[in-house]
């Protein structure tokens, strides 16, 4: 379980200046030993690509893709896509060392026994969602994002976010390795919570905003949008950051799509047009209004929710589409009384009229498609009871009283001889 928190970053458009910052630091090591990465690497080059760790100092070989240790330069070693217990997408080069020294590129650390390429956080600062990835930070390549894994110290590790990364296999979504059976456990998106002996999400449990806990996944800021985070576009965006500048290829964490306000955790979240055909993306940020003159994000409306009034943009239902129920129907017609015995009184009233139909159910809130089903046809009145056939004084039963809604009244009961 990660307790750790993220801030919502201070733009909601693509290429319009996201920047972010959080109040706690993510865990130490997320991406796991093997970094991550895709079956693509933008070190088009091969593996002669240069990139600079956090300095002048620059690494040749650590931190490329691999197939085999010959890719990772005289002493080097691959730790590859296929690796058993979860390999970083496109493979990851490193040596064996006993120090930091033993690395190759500034800033680069020994951890267990084995060398991590070093980068820089918040370098070059982030000015869009999408980004691109500078080739001297981490090669440039999406499978690898640039984290804190202890104090100071701070390396490409692993990035994988989509299955297509991990071709014959699954990208885990908690340790971001190409595997073969992943964590599972509560989807993104889902709330969880923070204080759980074990933790219930497939990736993590995160905290956002003031109050909200939520599963998520971790990603790598910029690059490839469509697929190498959080699952692709129609799943979830890479929105969230730690720390107070945010750069590009940096340590984040994803927010779920969604197609209604109820796709996200209201009152804390709603869901928030990016400009995409098919979907949004949930923003932990709400604005509580009690007209639309409180709403000042174009497009938004003060709308009822469960939780209250909130802005909520109008290019979302608040929930999604439901089905009216079927009316139910109506009661049966009581039985007329029996007509009295010789001299006796006129037959007893007869049964009161069939129940009224059953109302046809209401649709769901901002449904679009579904109807309400028709009310049920009440039931037929009860018939009169029969008079006495001896006493001319004795009149004939009253008739049932009519039937419920769509009901026959009851028949007037048989006068006396």
């Amino acid at each position: 379980m990660q307790r750790i928190s993220a801030i919502l970053l201070t733009s909601v458009a693509f290429s319009a200046g996201f920047i972010g910052c959080g109040d706690d630091e993510p865990p130490a090591g997320g991406g796991g030993a093997g970094g991550s990465g895709s079956t693509t690497s933008s070190s088009s080059s091969g593996n002669m690509v240069v990139s600079s760790g956090s300095g002048s100092s620059e690494a040749e070989y650590l931190g490329t893709a691999c197939t085999e240790d010959a890719d990772c330069g005289p002493e080097g070693l691959c730790i590859p896509e296929s690796a058993e217990e979860g390999g970083p997408s496109g493979g990851y080069c490193t040596t064996a060392c006993a120090e930091d020294d033993d690395c190759e590129g500034d800033g680069s650390a020994c951890l267990d026994g084995l060398c991590y390429l070093g980068c820089v956080l918040g370098e070059p600062a982030i000015t869009s969602l999408d980004e691109e990835l500078d080739p001297f930070k981490c090669h440039g390549r999406d499978e690898l994002r640039c984290e804190e894994v202890e104090d100071s110290v701070t390396v490409c590790t692993a990035n994988c976010g989509s299955d297509s990364q991990c071709p014959g296999r699954v990208c885990d979504p908690r340790m971001n390795l190409c595997v073969d059976e992943p964590n599972t456990g509560l989807p993104m998106g889902a709330a969880c919570d923070r204080d759980a002996e074990e933790n219930q999400c497939a990736g993590w449990c995160v905290g956002f905003g003031e109050g909200a806990t939520a599963c998520t996944e971790f990603c790598g800021f910029g690059g490839d949008l469509l697929e190498s985070d959080c699952g692709g576009l129609q799943n979830g965006l890479c929105l969230y950051g730690f720390g107070d500048t945010i750069g590009a290829g940096d340590l984040g964490a994803c927010t779920r799509a969604c197609t209604a306000h109820s796709d996200c955790l209201l009152p804390q979240a709603r869901c928030v047009d990016f400009g995409l055909p098919t979907n949004g993306f949930c923003v932990f940020e709400t604005f509580e209004c009690e007209d639309n003159d409180d709403c000042e994000e174009e497009g938004d409306e003060c709308t009822e929710t469960p939780d209250g009034f909130f802005c909520l943009s109008t290019e979302y239902p608040l929930s999604g589409d439901g089905t009216g129920g079927a009316g139910g129907a109506g009661g049966a017609g009581g039985a007329g009384g029996a007509g009295g015995g010789d001299g006796g009184a006129g037959g007893g009233t007869g049964g009161a009229g069939g129940g009224t139909g059953g109302a046809g159910a209401t649709t769901s809130a901002s449904a679009t498609t579904s109807s309400s089903a028709t009310g049920g046809t009440g039931g037929a009145g009860g018939e009169g009871g029969a008079g006495a056939t001896t006493s001319s004084a004795t009149t004939g039963g009253t008739g049932g009283a009519g039937g419920g809604t769509g009901g026959a009244g009851g028949a007037g009961g048989a006068g006396g001889a």
